[in-house]
């Protein structure tokens, strides 16, 4: 199964969040620090100084702002924590920045209660909003966004750049308002971690549910398109199936799953016509190597 691209996600997901100042801010994604793969995931400007960042979740942005962001699939740990705060010291020497013009933010999908225990026993830690966490007392103005409890109503973008969408959520997010920033990756992402329910809501789409134009392309034309795929590829893996069982009635289940986990149509055709042809299991699971 392909890798989930949740990083360029982020950074849409992050401007659209911030829609209302794409004016006065510059978004930079994989900053390289230095020459060697050294890369701050977001960098955030201002351009002009004085304008205030009203959003929930960018009341402490100065003028250059570093993000750090982790997956569904990751945890924030007490290391990401250090190294993102050692990006913001390093930009500041580099650029000649002032540190106390700049703000720490990290991003964590899920609840990281190690590092903010660890944080609580350091700093002042402030529960201010649902999903975000102050901390003071470090050399700038830092903060832990944990983007699930983040509220939908104000955050919908990063609230829902997760992998346990329901089918409900993808319809809020599909009817909601058209983003002012591009949002391909941001589609694909979810599309990609939340397949069956993007399964299920491609099968209603049929019967009626109307969402906007844009998103509607993004969902049925693509991701729909996948999903369809997908169902395609899960029949060539029953007809593989099928053969096996039929010739050599056992199969072993590492090659049932491996089977099962195939999403190349064109494998699984190879895989069909070996299995209708092999002299043995033994032959067929080493072919699958």
């Amino acid at each position: 199964m392909a890798r989930t691209s949740w990083h360029p996600a982020f950074v849409q997901a992050i401007q659209q969040e911030l829609e209302e100042y794409l004016d006065v801010l510059t978004f930079e994604a994989e900053y390289q620090l230095t020459t060697e793969p050294l890369r701050i995931d977001v960098l955030i400007i201002k351009k002009e100084k004085n304008v205030e960042i009203k959003k929930n979740i960018a009341r402490i942005f100065k003028s250059y702002n570093i993000v750090e962001y982790k997956s569904p699939k990751d945890r924030v740990t007490i290391e990401d924590y250090h190294k993102t705060q050692c990006y913001s010291r390093l930009y500041a020497a580099l650029h000649k920045a002032d540190i106390h013009e700049m703000s720490v933010t990290v991003v964590a999908t899920r609840h990281p209660r190690k590092l903010l225990r660890f944080l609580n026993n350091r700093y002042n830690v402030q529960h201010t909003q649902p999903g975000i966490y102050l901390i003071d007392g470090d050399t700038s103005p830092t903060q832990v966004l944990v983007s699930e409890e983040l509220p939908e109503d104000d955050n919908l973008w990063l609230n829902f750049l997760r992998n346990d969408l329901s089918t409900v959520q993808l319809e809020r997010l599909a009817t909601s308002k058209e983003p002012r920033v591009p949002m391909d990756a941001y589609i694909y992402a979810i599309g990609e971690a939340n397949i069956k329910a993007m399964e299920e809501l491609h099968m209603r789409k049929k019967n009626g549910v109307i969402l906007s134009e844009k998103l509607d392309a993004f969902f049925y034309e693509k991701i729909g398109a996948q999903a369809e795929a997908r169902g395609e590829a899960r029949g060539e893996a029953r007809a593989v199936l099928t053969f096996l069982r039929a010739r050599f009635k056992k199969i072993p289940n590492e090659v049932e799953k491996a089977i099962l986990s195939m999403t190349d149509t064109i494998a699984l055709e190879s895989w069909a016509t070996h299995a209708a042809t092999c002299q043995s299991m033994d032959e067929f699971a080493t072919a699958l190597k």
